[in-house]
């Protein structure tokens, strides 16, 4: 749609796929530091803004494409040129710098943080299940939506970047530094996601006043409770 062509096209592809190897480093050295729910909030508004940019400048600048599309290519069905198109091909680049260190990698950690030992296997084969139908999903509706929509598709994009903002917030504890039994005490009773990462001194103080033999104890009894149910 940025009026890439050939050789060009392949020169584009290859620098995404860099990017995106080499944005994913900084989360394997700074994802425990930083913890869990900052980086998927600052992925998804930064995802929200280059979709919405892209949206906006190929909706404003760009025109129809020929019949049957640019080059032949039914789904290339829009087209925009000159600076405007240097910028969305340059967001482009941005979206996968966004994803790489952010939604990238965690997206495959944080779910196996949430469950505790006796659910961990079933969980993840889950949501790694979850994950690949989605972007069989993706890879299937996708085409034809940039046919039918054209940049429209975007739009959708950054809706759903949004409102990924939105359930993080309200929704995803932290558990970055947690134990398995912090992070299942998280889901007892009604507790505020947004402040588990300032809960965490609260409840070192209450292992402390309880003593480490009932965190041991715990401990103990979770491990028994996950190998009862292999």
């Amino acid at each position: 749609m940025a009026g890439l062509s050939g050789s060009s096209n392949l020169v584009a592809s290859s620098i995404s796929c860099v990017i995106n190897v080499v944005m994913t480093v900084p989360a394997l050295l700074f994802m425990d530091r930083i913890g869990r729910r900052p980086l998927l909030i600052g992925g998804s508004i930064s995802l929200t803004i280059w979709w919405s940019v892209c949206a906006g400048l190929m909706g404003g600048y760009g025109a129809p494409a020929p019949p049957g599309g640019l080059n032949s290519i039914a789904e290339q069905s829009w087209l925009i040129t000159g600076a405007p198109a240097k910028v969305v091909i340059a967001c482009s680049y941005l979206i996968v710098a966004s994803f790489a260190p952010t939604w990238g990698p965690i997206e495959w950690v944080y779910p196996s943080e949430l469950f505790p030992l006796r659910l961990r296997g079933k969980a993840a084969a889950l949501s790694t299940a979850s994950n690949w139908a989605f972007n069989f999903a993706l890879s299937y509706f996708i085409p034809p939506a940039f046919v039918n929509i054209t940049w429209k598709t975007y739009v959708i994009f950054a809706v759903f970047a949004f409102a990924m903002t939105l359930h993080v917030f309200f929704v995803f504890p932290e558990t970055s530094g947690r134990t398995l039994e912090e992070v299942e005490d998280a889901f007892n009773g009604i507790k505020l996601a947004w402040r588990m990462g300032k809960d965490k001194h609260q409840d070192e103080g209450r292992t402390l006043k309880h003593g480490p033999g009932q965190t041991e104890r715990g401990e103990a009894m979770h491990l028994e409770n996950g190998l009862e149910s292999i």
